[in-house]
This record gives structure tokens, C-alpha cells and sequence, in this order.
């Protein structure tokens, strides 16, 4: 959940509370206490929601329960190397609300990465995109989000920053191996689906990394209009050089954003 807030361009990126006052007191909670401890709540959902949902597919195929039990302990130690990533900027009294929103990020991950395949087995078939994403796209989206913690003269403890980025990476690609060795072991239909399942999870990842971790808990308008959103074309995600290449552009030029057709 991410509360919006009216701001000025600038190169700290850091948002002032100017208009909150227009927000509905009714809608929203109270105190920043209040909002750090719904979006806990709504992540721990969330992850309830997920689980509950492999616990079907593995319900559904449970000749392959092994497997997706050894995938998911792979996730579980990228979802632990992301939630050291989270932990690595400081955004006062609404880091929180920032951290639940990563971490949510690398649960959406997991849910991608088996919820059509569940789908198939209700017959029930995803829409997946054609357009084939590769490790090599990945390690260089790793590599300019890196690169851009260095170049951050507002980031503090760059060098653990940019540590817990590569640990990251590397619990990524351990993932991405354990879903190849599944994915050798599944049945030709089933392996089908699984594959496009692992493509539609590497698309949604190059989006999270493009975007560097951007328009989490208390942002600006500015912001979410400089990231790649979900329902971008493949073309824009392809092409989008990262947010600190974008957001830099838009400072330049506060009246330019990026399009996404």
C-alpha cells in the first residue's frame, strides 16, 4: 500500500507532505503507526493468500510435491536476501510501510511463478506474453541498479547496499536453477506452462529491478509517473534504461515523462 503525496522534482527524490491535509481522515489511518501496522497486515494476507494457493497446485499434482516443495525453499531464501535489500534505505518514521512493499514485491514473484500453472490444472489458461526474457537481461538490470546505489550521493551505506544487492541476485539465480531442474522433471503440458510460468516471473522481475526499487510506501505522484508499470508493453520494458536514468531526464525537464505504449 503506498500513500501518495504532492511533491517537487528534486535530486534527493524525497517527498514533502504538502496536500495531505486534502486526504479524507475517514479513509485512511490515523498516525503513520496505524499505516505501518495495515500494511503489515496486508502483506502477512497476502503471503497467507499465496501459500494457500501452492497448497492447491501441490493438492493438484502432488506427484510433484517434492520438487515444488525444494522451489519453494529456493524462493524462501530469495525472498530472505530481498528482505535484507529492503532494509537498506532509510525512509523515517514510513520505512516500514517501504520494506512491506518490497518484500510484497518478491512474493508477487512466487505467486507468478506457479498461480497459472494451478490455473491449467482447473483448465483455466493465462495469457502469457510471448516475448521471451532471458538471465542476461536480468544480470543487467542487477548490474545498472547496482551502479546506480553507487552514483546516489543521497544513498548512506553504499557499499552493504550494494552487498545485499548481489547477495539478491545470487539467491535469484539459485531460484532460477532449481526451476530449470523442475522443470526437466515435469511432464510435456505441465512443462509448458511452467516455463511460461518462470518467463512471466523473469518479466515481472526486470520490471522490479528497472524500477530500482521505486515508488514504495509514502511516494510521489512524479515517481509512480517515472516507473515502469505492470501493464507496460514488452517494448517499453525492454527499452526502459532503469528509474535514476528516467527520473534524472525528468529533472531535468519537469513537464517530460516517459511513455509506456
Amino acid at each position: 500500500m503506498s500513500l501518495l503525496l504532492l511533491v517537487a522534482c528534486n535530486n534527493s527524490k524525497m517527498s514533502t507532505v504538502e496536500g495531505v491535509d486534502s486526504i479524507e481522515s475517514e479513509d485512511y489511518p490515523q498516525t503513520q503507526l496505524d499505516m505501518n501496522l495495515l500494511s503489515n497486515e496486508d502483506l502477512e494476507a497476502y503471503e497467507d493468500s499465496v501459500e494457500a494457493e501452492f497448497l492447491k497446485l501441490v493438492s493438484a499434482l502432488p506427484q510433484y510435491k517434492v520438487e515444488f516443495e525444494k522451489e519453494k525453499a529456493a524462493w524462501m531464501e530469495y525472498e530472505s536476501a530481498v528482505k535484507v535489500v529492503a532494509g537498506c534505505e532509510e525512509h523515517g518514521s514510513s520505512t516500514p510501510m517501504y520494506v512491506h512493499d518490497v518484500i510484497r514485491d518478491a512474493i508477487s514473484l512466487r505467486e507468478y511463478s506457479f498461480s497459472p500453472l494451478y490455473m491449467h490444472t482447473q483448465e483455466i489458461e493465462y495469457p502469457f506474453s510471448k516475448t521471451k526474457f532471458t538471465s542476461a537481461m536480468i544480470a543487467d538490470a542487477y548490474f545498472a541498479y547496482i551502479n546506480a546505489v553507487g552514483e546516489d550521493e543521497y544513498a548512506e551505506n553504499k557499499t552493504a547496499y550494494q552487498d545485499a544487492l548481489r547477495k539478491e541476485q545470487q539467491c535469484w539465480s539459485s531460484w532460477m536453477e532449481c526451476r530449470e531442474a523442475v522443470s526437466r522433471k515435469l511432464s510435456n503440458d505441465l512443462k509448458a506452462v511452467y516455463d511460461d510460468c518462470t518467463n512471466l516471473t523473469m518479466r515481472t522481475k526486470l520490471i522490479q529491478l528497472k524500477n530500482q526499487n521505486e515508488g514504495h510506501g509514502v511516494t510521489s505522484g512524479e515517481i509512480l509517473d517515472c516507473i515502469l508499470p505492470d501493464d507496460c508493453s514488452d517494448k517499453a520494458l525492454l527499452e526502459y534504461p532503469g528509474f535514476d536514468k528516467v527520473w534524472a531526464k525528468h529533472c531535468e525537464d519537469l513537464d517530460w515523462y516517459p511513455t509506456f505504449d
